[in-house]
């Protein structure tokens, strides 16, 4: 990220990662040399989410949202928190952050899903259902979007917080 930041002319090598392989478990390909860019789209599920302080995590009184609902859920939860912290140095080379927010993060095992029918349409392999709902559920286990990315939508250091309903669509924009 920081070669892609800096880079002013010449060539640079721009990673590259493909969904279909490894049967829907997807995997980096080979990089491309591309023209230094002026603009770099930097997207991800988690991109900016900032870890809590450990003791609010660890308060009994604090309430995990499903689908953490057991104690080794809570730690792998707990854990997950504490490695964002390793994501700091990165999210600082943000210019700005754009939060895509759907209406209601539980859209996201839907949409995974579509994204998956029109991989396999397209002859690639892709996960099954079950798959699916397995892999998203991790990572609502992971860094439930309640407790992490719902607060970006509020954080300064947002520039912009898309809202999309069901089909995709903008339901508003709106500046933090």
């Amino acid at each position: 990220m920081t070669a892609l930041k800096t880079a002013t002319g010449g060539t640079i090598n721009i990673p590259r990662f493909d969904k279909s392989l490894h049967g829907g478990q997807g995997d980096r390909i080979s990089s491309v040399h591309s023209a230094a860019p002026s603009i770099v789209f930097f997207e991800g599920w988690f991109i900016g989410a900032q870890p809590f302080e450990s003791k609010v995590l660890d308060d009994p009184t604090f309430t995990f949202p499903p689908p953490i609902t057991t104690a080794a859920d809570r730690q792998f939860a707990k854990d997950c928190n504490e490695r964002l912290r390793d994501y700091a140095p990165l999210w600082s080379l943000l210019n700005s952050l754009i939060v895509l927010s759907p209406e209601d993060y539980r859209y996201s095992q839907q949409w995974r899903q579509q994204a998956e029918q029109a991989m396999i349409a397209q002859g690639k392999s892709g996960l099954s259902p079950d798959e699916i709902a397995a892999f998203v559920n991790y990572f609502w286990q992971a860094l439930h979007p309640e407790l992490f990315i719902e607060p970006l939508t509020e954080s300064k250091t947002t520039s912009l917080v898309v809202r999309l309903n069901r089909e995709h669509r903008i339901n508003s924009l709106r500046l933090p």
